[in-house]
């Protein structure tokens, strides 16, 4: 799967390459973060670091009508420190439709395909969805969002499978010409997996959490169990961006997360680092 990682990241640079030449709407780039409970675990959760690289197109909406289509296509490769597992390889496809029903306000319907590929094989999935947003500018430099988003995740195993609704709301603004800031909040419910203790996989049990049974499996990418439940999440975050130049930007972002169910709480920090360039 490492493989199949790296294979991702110079896919992404062969894109680019002929983003290059055909001249269309195309960015490339690469970050490096981390996330301290990657294993959603309600104990001690296991944290790594990871670099990913991608190539995206995107279609703009040319602000010539009030109704146009936008489009957008990314392939990503990532890769961990420790937690190879995890390394994974994904495609994704967005298209949509933008409607201004007035100066200032936009409306953004867009629905999604995923096809992602884990080196730990019971977590590859095809995910489906969609996501409408509403935005309004406020004042010169800033603006209000709000959004609706749900995913589909059907899994390898049923135990990574998933189904979620996210209600969000984000206030951006645009400090100067280059700097630029976003701070949002989002609350979502639906299901998730959740690590509740590492025991051996020929021991039996859930850990203590017998009545998880039927739902779980012992998970080699995290050496434990694993069940899956369904939860509410909050989660906050800030994205700053800098526009070094007209093709160079830098990138950077906090979240924090917060998931309940009936096996307890687990919380999240996560964060990274990245440079695109756009073509």
């Amino acid at each position: 799967m490492r493989r199949a990682a790296w294979s991702a990241v110079l896919a992404s640079i062969l894109l680019s390459i002929c983003a290059a030449v055909a001249g269309a709407g195309w960015e490339a780039g690469t970050k490096a973060g981390f996330d301290t409970n990657l294993s959603r675990s309600v104990r001690d959760g296991k944290g790594d670091g990871y670099l990913s690289a991608y190539a995206g197109y995107s279609r703009e909406p040319s602000g010539e009508t009030r109704l146009d289509w936008i489009f957008a296509a990314v392939a990503e490769g990532t890769i961990y420190a420790r937690l190879d597992d995890l390394d994974s390889a994904a495609i994704t496809v967005s298209p949509g439709l933008l409607h201004v029903p007035w100066p200032g306000w936009s409306v953004t319907l867009a629905p999604f395909l995923q096809a992602k590929s884990f080196r730990d094989t019971a977590q590859s999935a095809v995910a489906f969805g969609g996501k409408a947003q509403v935005k309004q500018r406020v004042g010169e430099k800033s603006y209000l969002a709000e959004s609706y988003a749900y995913t589909d995740s059907r899994a390898s195993n049923d135990t990574f499978s998933f189904t979620e609704h996210a209600l969000g709301a984000l206030v951006g603004v645009n400090w100067t010409p280059r700097l630029a800031t976003e701070a949002g909040y989002e609350f979502s419910r639906g299901d998730s997996f959740r690590s509740v203790g590492t025991v051996s996989p020929s021991t039996g049990g859930m850990g203590g959490f017998g009545g998880f049974m039927d739902q779980g499996m012992f998970s080699s990418a995290f050496g434990t169990e694993v069940v899956k439940e369904r939860v509410n999440r909050h989660a906050i975050g800030l994205t700053a961006t800098y526009e070094w130049s007209r093709s160079i930007a830098g990138v950077a972002g906090y979240n924090f997360s917060v998931a309940r169910g009936d096996l307890g709480s687990s919380n999240s920090h996560s964060g990274f680092v990245g440079l695109g360039y756009r073509f």
